[in-house]
């Protein structure tokens, strides 16, 4: 009765059974039917039709006064009931580094979370490097992933890797470099070093060991993100030095090279209290491990 009851209401809207057909993806035969159930049902004629549309009779108008207000009131309490099973959901919050390949890893991950988890509600934060560190170890990100070295201070949080790629020495095609085939310690020294702006707390070693602060350059520009950090490459302002593989990097107009002398290693991971147990967390973790860690 209830789908009557909306065609009814549509034609009264309307004035018309063909405008009110077209509307609801009805044909004008099938709407006039069911408003003719309909009548039958209640027990009195809704509308007196003519050329010029349909119009509400005296029992219509009382019909329509009633079950307007019947209607709005079940639409609601279907949308209030609706909300209410979205709130229930337990809420997973994931933040994700803005540098991570979107195609290759951050969309199957996200595509895995929603189809293997539908009882959760996922909900996803794109972040820069420093930010999203911040939010995790503030406890306000259930999972972070991101790019991780060995001098990161991760203590108490474990980690599950989707790779392991060397730090490369990067520059723009513009860059005086790009006729080189590799770079010396005293190119580094000789120009400006573009890195992320990172927190004083973000590594586990003394200053000295942190690789990041003592790589040599003429001068350092601290970038506020990933995106002003290629912003600055592109103008040939510097060299950086990240794996390739945190970007798509198939169209960039970059050059990169070994970095000379030491290698640091970045792997993509993520990041989680192994100690929270209070959403199920482990859960996640063992399905992600199954259908992405590296054999």
């Amino acid at each position: 009765m209830y789908r009557k009851v909306q065609y009814f209401l549509k034609a009264a809207e309307k004035g018309s059974f063909s405008l009110a057909a077209q509307e609801l993806y009805v044909s004008p035969q099938g709407l006039t039917k069911q408003i003719g159930s309909l009548e039958n049902e209640l027990g009195g004629k809704l509308f007196q039709r003519s050329r010029r549309g349909a119009v509400l009779t005296a029992f219509g108008k009382y019909a329509w006064q009633k079950l307007e207000t019947v209607t709005r009131d079940f639409e609601n309490a279907v949308s209030e009931v609706r909300e209410y099973a979205r709130n229930a959901k337990e809420r997973i919050n994931i933040g994700i580094f803005t540098a991570l390949p979107r195609e290759n890893l951050v969309l199957p991950i996200v595509s895995y979370l929603l189809a293997s988890f539908p009882d959760y509600q996922i909900a996803l934060e794109m972040l820069e490097l420093s930010e999203g560190l911040r939010k995790f170890l503030d406890g306000k990100l259930d999972f972070l992933l991101t790019n991780t070295h060995e001098q990161d201070n991760w203590e108490g949080y474990e980690r599950l890797s989707f790779g392991t790629y060397d730090a490369r020495v990067v520059v723009s095609l513009v860059h005086p470099w790009a006729m080189l085939d590799r770079v010396t310690h005293e190119d580094l020294r000789n120009e400006c070093f573009i890195k992320m702006k990172m927190e004083e707390d973000h590594y586990t070693v003394p200053n000295e060991a942190v690789f990041y602060r003592n790589v040599p350059c003429r001068s350092v520009i601290e970038a506020s993100n990933f995106e002003t950090m290629m912003v600055l490459l592109g103008q040939g302002a510097g060299f950086a030095v990240f794996p390739l593989a945190f970007m798509n990097m198939e169209n960039a107009q970059i050059k990169s090279f070994d970095y000379p002398g030491e290698t640091l290693r970045f792997s993509t991971a993520l990041l989680y209290d192994p100690g929270n147990t209070e959403k199920g967390l482990m859960n996640i973790v063992r399905g992600l491990k199954e259908q992405f860690e590296p054999d």
